[in-house]
């Protein structure tokens, strides 16, 4: 354990003296330190630092900030918690006056923003807007989405021109029969439309940015596709792909029998394991660190350890009422990050991502730029 702790802390510490080389790991994208401020770089190491020695004791700011705008979706996904009816919270847009006021408390330490939680961020009417205004404010701002709100080359412009860096598009069968055995209500049309429309405004503005992702979560109705699946990516022209495996069950829904592929074991160990020359990520056995990593805010103000308490039944305090220092640092929110690192188990939501290999700060994903074929 020492050597591990010895050597995060070294990373970090070279993160810092070389930002032009290293990068921040999230949802299996590296977003690179070289563009991010000294303050900035700094904190990013404090709390390395601090997830190793001392958790709990209220100093410095996450360097992800995850916000839900909306938790509300057009979806009904079989083991999303929305889905599954298992949200108990009323549906709710994030006010734009309590996001900016976020955003204005953080900037300066927060290093990227992940621009979903519970819901389909894109359903917010402000969203562009708002992505908007955290790259103004200086962050990085990473989205995913279930990709039917560009159907249009005037909606999918207005997504580059908003400078998002990353959106992931979630693409699980390729017909509409297979792809709506997980998205219910989902139109496979419309997420090929809305890609295309987002490669084609890219190339068109001459952009680098938004790095387009198309995700495939490999379940048993779908496995066959595979390969199929990367060949239409690199028909489509995205930038790169993304396998991982499903949640398949949570606190009571258990899909496992109905989803869980057959070509890799959800309960096996954990790492990378081939089938033919496919990859899949499944969920790390590395200790999680998301409560320290990720300050995630729901859409009515809710600041959370973790976007897997999706009631907030563990929330420290709310961020329209509180100033977001003052709620980590509070004495509750302390003993919930003393909780969490002494006995997990004591935590509901910790419980059930331990049981049902949700865990891992999203580092179950397999990412890899799409290498561009070129005629003889």
């Amino acid at each position: 354990m020492a050597s591990i702790q010895s050597g995060k802390i070294a990373y970090l510490i070279r993160g810092l003296l070389l930002p032009e080389k290293y990068g921040i790991l999230f949802d299996r994208q590296t977003f690179p330190l070289k563009h991010l401020s000294l303050e900035k770089r700094l904190n990013y190491i404090f709390q390395g630092i601090r997830s190793v020695y001392n958790p709990w004791n209220g100093f410095g700011i996450p360097p992800v900030l995850q916000i839900e705008p909306v938790n509300d979706c057009n979806l009904r996904c079989r083991t999303c918690a929305f889905g599954t009816g298992l949200i108990r919270r009323p549906p709710e847009a994030m006010p734009f006056d309590l996001y900016k006021s976020i955003i204005d408390q953080v900037a300066s330490r927060v290093s990227l923003m992940a621009f979903w939680a519970w819901g389909e961020p894109f359903a917010h009417e402000e969203a562009c807007d708002m992505i908007r205004y955290a790259k103004d404010s200086g962050l990085l701002v990473h989205t995913s989405t279930n990709g039917h709100f560009f159907t249009t080359a005037a909606e999918a412009r207005r997504v580059i021109d908003s400078g998002l860096d990353s959106i992931i598009l979630c693409v699980d069968g390729l017909d509409q029969k297979t792809y709506e055995t997980y998205r219910v209500r989902g139109q496979l049309e419309k997420v090929l439309t809305s890609t295309e429309n987002l490669v084609t405004e890219k190339r068109r503005l001459g952009k680098a940015t938004p790095t387009i992702t198309l995700r495939f979560l490999v379940m048993k109705h779908n496995e066959h596709q595979v390969e199929a699946f990367k060949a239409m990516a690199r028909e489509m022209g995205v930038d790169a792909l993304s396998l991982r495996l499903p949640a398949v069950q949570r606190e009571k829904v258990n899909l496992e029998k109905t989803l869980a592929p057959r070509l890799m074991s959800i309960g096996g160990d954990s790492g990378k394991k081939k089938q033919k020359g496919t990859q899949i990520w499944r969920p790390s056995s590395a200790p999680c660190s998301r409560p320290l990593a990720n300050l995630t805010i729901f859409s009515n103000g809710d600041v959370v350890l973790c976007e897997n308490d999706y009631n907030a039944e563990f929330s420290p305090g709310n961020a329209s009422r509180n100033r977001i220092r003052d709620i980590l640092s509070s004495r509750k929110a302390k003993a919930l990050l003393e909780a969490f690192r002494r006995n997990p188990e004591s935590l509901p939501f910790c419980r059930n991502c331990d049981k049902h290999d949700l865990k891992g700060d999203r580092l179950n994903i397999y990412h890899r730029k799409i290498e561009k074929e070129t005629s003889a």
